[in-house]
């Protein structure tokens, strides 16, 4: 994906246009019949092509354009070029496409938030960077009363790091203390009464939690990690964080449901499922940051996002994956306005686009901003596009 990412980041035609695709393909869209990200594909470059016949271009350039619709297609209506190495969890599809230049690129993701077809000069590559840097790396540990195992989680894939996991062979007990090790579990010997059997009970358990904790400081230090999730019974996870190091410990993002035996692609997916939660959580804290924020730091609606951008001054955008809007991107300047007088000075061309708004989201990525999609009813009080700003204004 790197050398991918790399070479989207260079490319750019002077003589064609190219195509950026960005498809859900959540498992919902997998078991209709039809798939539902067929249709949503087609229905995205029907409106497009509809729009495409109603601007002056080149035949050159409609001809590579509709060839990268076809190439789309094609390459969606395979169920092989949709799966994961591994058989890893994809949920999302991001394509590049300049046929006139012989550019072909496609990415498998975790997710995707936002469908999108869009024709530019440059390929939309800002929300693949996010994407990334958004999931991170995540070190999970599953363990048990005896045992531990660790991934290693990124938007790469899953990576057993069997260096560091460890299955208890012994017991260390407290001085005075004594017991067997039967299949059922550990019972007293003959007059040892419960008291005992419950304190060695709680030491193994001590020392089982505090050594996992060890480990995963030195794994912060050898495999530095963005999140630590874990997979555990009740008992030893609700206990486990006071073992942690302070600056570990701001690193923890909870539990999944997962256990040793479980297959790896399945505890990726309960990742992705865990990472879902945490960014709604996170919406959740943005919003009611908007709400709190006084007019001078924020811009509600897309005209006032439009002049947030202009000056570099979006911190984070909120918008609604649902919200379209026609408008415009001026060249060689790269800003975008609702109609061609808003051009700015030193304008070379115009080019109309049927939807703006994953341009915006583009160029909000591209100055740095965090992007956050907002769900539910809470999309009516962002107006489409709201965002939090720099500095006032």
């Amino acid at each position: 994906m790197r050398n991918t990412l790399e070479t989207l980041r260079n490319f750019k035609s002077e003589r064609y246009l190219t195509t950026t695709l960005y498809l859900s393909l959540t498992p919902e869209d997998r078991a209709a019949r039809p798939p539902k990200y067929r249709i949503r594909l087609k229905t995205l470059i029907n409106q497009l092509s509809h729009w495409l016949d109603d601007h002056a271009i080149a035949a050159e350039v409609r001809g590579s354009v509709r060839e990268d619709f076809r190439k789309l297609e094609d390459f969606v209506e395979e169920p092989s070029n949709l799966v994961g190495e591994n058989s890893l969890p994809v949920r999302g599809l991001a394509a590049f496409a300049c046929s006139g230049e012989g550019m072909f690129q496609t990415v498998l993701l975790p997710y995707v938030e936002r469908n999108t077809l869009v024709v530019d000069q440059t390929p939309y590559v800002r929300r693949l960077f996010a994407v990334e840097a958004d999931f991170g790396v995540n070190l999970v540990v599953v363990f048990d009363h005896r045992d531990a195992y660790f991934y290693q989680v990124d938007i790469h894939g899953i990576q057993s790091l069997d260096a560091f996991s460890f299955i208890k062979d012994r017991e260390v007990l407290p001085p005075g203390v004594h017991g067997v090790r039967t299949p059922s579990g550990l019972t007293a010997q003959h007059g040892m009464g419960e008291r005992n059997v419950q304190m060695l009970k709680h030491h193994e358990q001590h020392q089982h939690l505090r050594k996992i904790a060890e480990t995963i400081r030195e794994l912060r230090r050898s495999h530095p990690f963005d999140r630590l999730m874990i997979a555990a019974p009740d008992e030893l996870a609700s206990a486990f964080p006071g073992y942690l190091h302070d600056y570990v410990r701001r690193t923890y993002a909870g539990r999944i449901q997962a256990h040793d035996k479980m297959p790896v692609n399945q505890i990726y997916e309960r990742v992705l499922d865990r990472l879902q939660e945490l960014d709604r959580e996170q919406e959740m804290q943005l919003l009611q940051e908007l709400y709190a924020t006084p007019p001078t730091m924020k811009a509600m609606g897309l005209p006032a996002v439009l002049r947030a951008l202009e000056w570099g001054n979006v911190r984070t955008l909120l918008y609604d994956s649902e919200f379209t809007q026609p408008g415009v991107v001026f060249y060689p300047s790269g800003l975008v306005g609702l109609t061609p007088d808003d051009a700015p000075d030193g304008t070379v061309s115009i080019w109309r686009m049927p939807d703006i708004v994953d341009t915006v989201l583009e160029r909000a990525l591209e100055q740095g901003a965090q992007a956050e999609t907002v769900h539910g009813d809470a999309r009516e009080s962002i107006q489409g596009v709201s965002a939090l700003l720099r500095y006032p204004m």
